[in-house]
């Protein structure tokens, strides 16, 4: 896709370059950049963290870096491609005869929390953004990339064109309900819990989204 950088058209992490020592090492390399920019981030602020600090943290050269990410909030932001990923697989190998907003449903069932509930940085990021909402410039672009691969997925299910105005309500109303979800969800509660909050959020729109009565909302039973 064009404006993506390098590794963004890697596969998801626990497939990267097959399962030999130098992969995993890779993979270690990956992860240990990730959390360390977290936690930086977190702790000075963005504007107070260099790719040089990054580095000292994991002990590479800022050379190396680049090999992994394309900037520092790169580092911090740049994990969602794993996630666009497998959303858009799980949506293709979704049955063909199943109705598009379903499919998007169980491709995200399938994927968001397996992905999402493992990455143990996920608080510290989604703080992040409360506290230096500058940086929401980052997320705001996966998002999109994220609306364009579903949409691309929608129209090939159903023979739209991409430019049709179906697949794009699809993708931004099922992806609306994903983000719904997160945004309420505890990590605390684990991957039971987000599948729990993405159940709920989709179960409200094939309700129609009825206003709810006062106190919990409660979900219509399928």
């Amino acid at each position: 896709m064009p404006g993506q950088s390098a590794h963004e058209d890697e596969p998801g992490e626990e497939d990267e370059g097959g399962n030999g020592l130098r992969a995993r090492k890779k993979l270690r390399t990956r992860r240990e950049l990730r959390r360390a920019a977290t936690r930086l981030y977190a702790e000075r602020g963005a504007a107070h963290v260099t790719v040089q600090d990054i580095c000292a943290e994991v002990g590479i050269s800022p050379r190396t870096f680049f090999n992994y990410f394309e900037s520092k909030d790169d580092a911090v932001f740049g994990l969602d491609h794993r996630l666009r990923e497998r959303v858009v697989a799980g949506l293709l190998a979704r049955p063909a005869a199943e109705a598009p907003l379903p499919a998007l449903r169980e491709a995200i069932l399938a994927a968001v929390p397996a992905v999402v509930a493992s990455d143990t940085e996920f608080a510290r990021r989604r703080a992040l953004l409360h506290t230096e909402p500058e940086l929401l410039d980052r997320p705001l672009r996966n998002n999109r990339r994220m609306e364009e691969a579903v949409t691309a997925a929608l129209a090939h299910r159903t023979g739209a064109a991409p430019g049709d105005l179906y697949p794009h309500l699809v993708a931004a109303t099922g992806l609306a309900a994903m983000r719904a979800a997160l945004r309420g969800w505890e990590p605390r509660g684990g991957a039971e819990g987000l599948t729990a909050a993405l159940e709920q959020a989709f179960a409200l729109l094939a309700a129609g989204l009825p206003v709810p009565p006062a106190g919990p909302a409660r979900v219509p039973a399928p």
